[in-house]
């Protein structure tokens, strides 16, 4: 190893000065450096004196059944083919090694590995990369060759260690599993070469026999353990009682399951992280022990001190190391132990004192309580206290926190690496070792967002910074099961010695995620990779910027940081990918394999259309007379998506590659359209002049042109006209192609997911335009605004019905799962509708953990802002200004806490509707609404995307008027007149910084449209009359 240069130059300064370096260097960290610059031989970092002493516990035989169990669930017919062993010689000590070798021509495979995980590991490298496969929390792609590639892989990890999940993970995606579920996951997890998994299971058993002992009741303990779906803020002292008491039978049960995870974790060679004592106690305490120094925390997150305000020992007292040591001892005899141990003591709370000394205190008494247990015990810290606040840990405090425990008995996780490493401002921790994580999710919400320009660009950083003491990478997501891409990416890093070109990534990645080379989905990856994916600004909770997900309000959270344009882009390859010529593939199978004369052959088939009334027009297509209808195509030129880099800008230097990719041209002549067919207006969707190349190997975007970017059999290209694209759902000529169906669940999860990205940016624009219609004191355009917004969310909500990753039923199935009677069964059930929706007795962190399911979205989140939009029209017909306290009161009162108590409510726990039927249908409906570009009325929020055409929208009830709402409207609109405003409210005049401004476009009729504060004017009456039923 060459030690920095600014190391290095001590040499330069004296033989004194170098010797005071040295020493120094010694005392504090424990090794030296020779005067050449290189570590002395006979001594090494102390971090790696402790951690090397983490090994695994079963022998290299245990390990090797284990990842030959893994192989027979995950390739039940062709796990023949695999062989494995174990063997820790294979590679430098404290890293893991695999090797995958194999001649090919029907021969095995076999791997060779340091461990179970490396082998793990190994098996799915080769998977990915040699059989082009994929596995991933939604599902897998596992159609290998019928003959195994041959393979000459051996991949060596860059550190010690790959950990996973954060202590909130276990609470908001885990809380209801059993073991399949886990089985399941600890498979995943060895494949991924994670092999410092947290296990925080069946701990609330261990502390109900410590504290038993120690005096404090059953009762008191009741009032002391948050329920279920509330653990891991009990855990951290934040809350609790809050959704309890636990019952007897959850101890028993989860105690037996904490005792299959250790065990198959082990078995693999992992080195499972259990709980230790961080200081929260029962109030009952205070009655056993009533001179102990135990005080009463100040509130936290909005909670009052009924939930919250939870009590902690002081670390100096006697009695923490007492309860300490027990608490390890009792786990340790019930779980054995791997000598790792997780403690927040200050996790969002203040300490009682900022001086330097107490904390060196408390350090060392929370350490100590581990070691009288457990001599070994190294100390896993979360490093989001220095994260959450920088102020009150400044480079002093936290010096004394990390200094309290001897150099390597302390391991940090900087939990959010990816967005705001603190080893940097820290001194790589002051010579503490650390995991660089990738937080990424908070309360497991769903929607796109990644930053993996940064995240790359963070790795890197911390790869090259001086004298760093990373000892491995990590995921800390707060919930799983979301934006699975960014994880895979993640996961790579820790084997990867350069940063990966993602254009070239992102190919490979749809290739593997769906079996398929089709490049209209890798085009797809691409745009999704260098926009939605990769957020630039500073977002730490992107869930918030939701619109639809947040409680309505008039200044609702709001903040599009990606080019829409390229996320409805990638919309449209992700429909073309169903659709390809007749009795061809594209590698997802063609129509028929449904059978022509089944509802979905012939949905496939004809693309069949929505109408207003979101009803199917005709199960099929029949021939008509008088129909004319011819395509031409053309060959189109070929485009090029490229990402190239003219700077080396990673840890290590990968080239990168241009690809290419040609897309047809299509030109229509005529069109007649057949009786009784309904199709939607001819839209134009302005292109710009160049679109952007994503590389974050390079740091930047390139400019590129991306004409091809619609999808060619939906597309129509006039004569006169090169930077506007026609986009219609062909009839006849649709006769021609027919829907190829990706059976793979990958790509059927995704087109779910991708069509519900495309709702959530539809439904937060309606939303704002109902408060700018608010704002303009419009009554009828709030009725207009929220038909619309209510038709999308109902729609979001039956294609998410489609896919059982999207329900709400599963999770409260799940839940009620654990119930060994009905009480529990309620208990259980309440846990969980009210985690996903208020959070809290009285909504305290409301909608934190929303999800965007079926069964949340039509019972929760639509009557949320029906409510809000009739409100906001009674207040313009009162002349008052809009009540939000009163909404907030009502929303509460009459649907929130409702549905979190309703827990006789039913939600489907298994999909409903087919998937690609359900996502043609709602791209006929939707797609024309993407129109020119539209921005956001604030200039650091400015975003291209595409506008909504209210045009396209069923016509909703009049509001019952004297004068007829219709007419009244037409009669301001020709005249000119404004709308009239609340009396009484200030704000009527001023614009709403979120309004959405849409700039003109040209309809076929020559009448500009205003969006938002609509104006139409013609010569005459009679030309509003004859617009009028399509516009509203």
């Amino acid at each position: 190893m060459t030690w920095p240069k600014n190391m290095r130059g001590f040499q330069r300064g004296g033989a004194f000065k170098l010797v005071l370096f040295l020493a120094s260097l010694k005392a504090i960290y424990g090794f030296a450096i020779d005067p050449e610059g290189s570590p002395s031989p006979s001594l090494v970092p102390p971090w790696e004196e402790h951690l090397k002493e983490i090994r695994p516990q079963a022998s290299p035989d245990v390990q090797t059944a284990a990842v030959e169990g893994l192989v027979k669930r995950l390739l039940p017919d062709r796990a023949s083919e695999f062989s494995f062993s174990v063997d820790p010689s294979i590679g430098p000590e404290g890293r893991d090694t695999f090797q995958v070798v194999s001649p090919g021509m029907n021969a095995s495979v076999d791997v060779v590995a340091t461990s179970g995980v490396a082998a793990a590991w190994g098996l799915l490298h080769y998977l990915k990369y040699s059989c082009n496969a994929h596995v991933s929390w939604e599902a897998d792609q596992l159609s290998l060759p019928d003959s195994l590639p041959e393979a000459r892989i051996q991949i060596t990890s860059n550190d010690r260690f790959r950990y996973y999940q954060n202590v909130c993970t276990v609470s908001y995606s885990m809380a209801w599993w059993k073991w399949s579920r886990w089985e399941r996951e600890i498979d995943w997890m060895a494949l991924n070469g994670i092999n410092m998994p947290l296990a925080f299971t069946g701990q609330e058993a261990i502390w109900q026999r410590v504290y038993s002992k120690l005096g404090v009741t059953q009762e008191e303990l009741d009032n002391h353990f948050a329920g279920p779906a509330f653990l891991a803020w009990g855990r951290m002292g934040n809350i609790f009682g809050w959704g309890g008491p636990l019952p007897q039978s959850w101890h028993e049960q989860t105690l037996s399951l904490q005792h299959q995870i250790l065990q198959r974790m082990r078995e693999f060679g992992m080195y499972p992280v259990l709980p230790a004592f961080a200081g929260h106690v029962p109030a009952g305490l205070t009655r056993v022990y009533p001179d102990a120094n135990i005080t009463r925390l100040g509130p936290w997150s909005h909670f009052n001190c009924t939930y919250s305000c939870t009590y902690l020992l002081d670390p100096n007292d006697p009695l923490f190391q007492e309860i300490g040591s027990k608490f390890i001892q009792e786990m340790t005899s019930e779980f054995g132990t791997d000598h790792l141990y997780n403690c927040d003591t200050f996790n969002e709370m203040t300490p009682q004192s900022s001086d330097s000394a107490y904390l060196r205190s408390v350090g060392a008494s929370v350490y100590s309580a581990m070691t009288k247990a457990d001599p070994s015990a190294i100390w896993i810290m979360q490093g989001w206290i220095f994260f959450k606040d920088p102020v009150f840990w400044n480079t002093e405090r936290s010096k004394a926190l990390l200094h309290s425990v001897p150099i390597g008995r302390m391991l940090v996780l900087d939990l959010a690496s990816e967005m705001a490493p603190q080893y940097s401002r820290l001194e790589s921790y002051f010579g503490q070792p650390f995991i660089f994580c990738m937080l990424h999710d908070y309360g497991g919400v769903d929607g796109f967002f990644g930053n993996v320009d940064g995240l790359l660009s963070n790795m890197m950083a911390a790869r090259t910074f001086p004298n760093v003491t990373i000892v491995g990478t990590g995921l800390t997501p707060e919930g799983i099961n979301q934006n699975y891409v960014m994880y895979d990416l993640m996961n790579e890093l820790a084997w990867r010695t350069t940063v990966p070109n993602i254009t070239d990534w992102a190919k490979s990645y749809s290739s593997r995620r769906y079996n398929s080379a089709d490049t209209t989905l890798q085009e797809a990856w691409q745009l999704l990779m260098r926009s939605v994916y990769n957020c630039k600004s500073f977002l730490r909770y992107h869930g918030k910027n939701v619109i639809i997900m947040q409680r309505p309000r008039l200044n609702p959270r709001h903040f599009i940081w990606y080019s829409v344009d390229d996320v409805v882009k990638a919309w449209d390859l992700f429909i073309e990918a169903t659709l390809v010529p007749y009795g061809k593939s594209n590698g997802f199978g063609t129509v028929e394999q449904y059978g022509s004369d089944s509802e979905t052959g012939k949905a496939i088939a004809h693309g069949q259309e929505l109408s207003d009334s979101q009803e199917l027009l005709e199960e099929e297509l029949q021939e008509q007379k008088g129909k004319e209808e011819e395509v031409v195509e053309e060959e189109g030129e070929e485009q090029s998506f490229s990402a190239s880099t003219d700077t080396e800008r990673s840890f290590l230097h990968d080239s990168n590659k241009s690809t290419g990719s040609s897309m047809k041209k299509c030109r229509e002549k005529a069109v007649t359209r057949p009786t009784g067919t309904v199709l939607r207006e001819d839209i134009s969707l302005e292109n710009k002049a160049s679109m952007m190349s994503y590389s974050p190997g390079e740091g930047n975007m390139e400019k590129s042109d991306f004409s091809g970017a619609i999808p060619d059999n939906l597309r129509m290209r006039t004569k006169d006209t090169d930077t506007s694209t026609k986009i219609r759902v062909a009839d006849e000529s649709r006769s021609r192609h027919v829907a190829a169906r990706e059976r793979e669940p990958t790509f059927l999860h995704d087109l779910v997911d991708m069509t519900r990205q495309v709702l959530q940016i539809l439904g937060g624009q309606e939303a704002l335009r109902m408060i700018g219609y608010y704002h303009d004191g419009d009554k009828f355009g709030i009725q207009l605004a929220s038909s619309n917004l209510q038709s999308i969310l109902a729609d979001m909500d039956s294609i998410l019905a489609t896919s059982p990753d999207f329900l709400l039923g599963a999770w409260t199935r799940d839940a009620a799962s654990w119930a060994t009677n009905e009480q529990e069964r309620e208990l259980y059930v309440h846990n969980a509708l009210n985690q996903v929706t208020i959070w809290g007795p009285e909504g305290q962190i409301v909608d934190y953990a929303g999800k965007q399911w079926s069964g949340l979205i039509s019972r929760y989140v639509q009557p949320r802002w029906n409510l809000f939009s009739s409100m906001l029209i009674e207040s313009l017909e009162d002349g008052q200004p809009f009540d939000s306290n009163a909404f907030e009161q009502k929303v509460f009162s009459e649907i929130e806490e409702p549905l979190s108590r309703d827990v006789n409510a039913t939600f489907p726990a298994e999909p409903t509707g087919d998937t690609i039927t359900t996502a043609l249908l709602l791209y006929a409906k939707y797609r024309p609404l993407f129109k020119g570009a539209f921005k956001v009325d604030d200039s650091s929020q400015e975003q291209d995307g595409g506008s909504l055409d209210p045009k396209s929208f069923p016509t909703p009830a009049p509001l019952p008027s004297p004068e007829t709402n219709m007419d009244k409207r037409k009669r301001m609109y020709f005249s000119g007149s404004k709308p009239t405003r609340p009396r009484g409210y200030s704000g009527a005049t001023k614009r709403s910084k979120h309004q959405v401004i849409v700039e003109n476009n040209s309809l076929d009729d020559n009448i500009e449209t205003l969006q938002k504060k609509t104006l139409i004017r013609k010569k005459d009456e009679d030309s509003v009359n004859s617009i009028w039923s399509n516009f509203v």
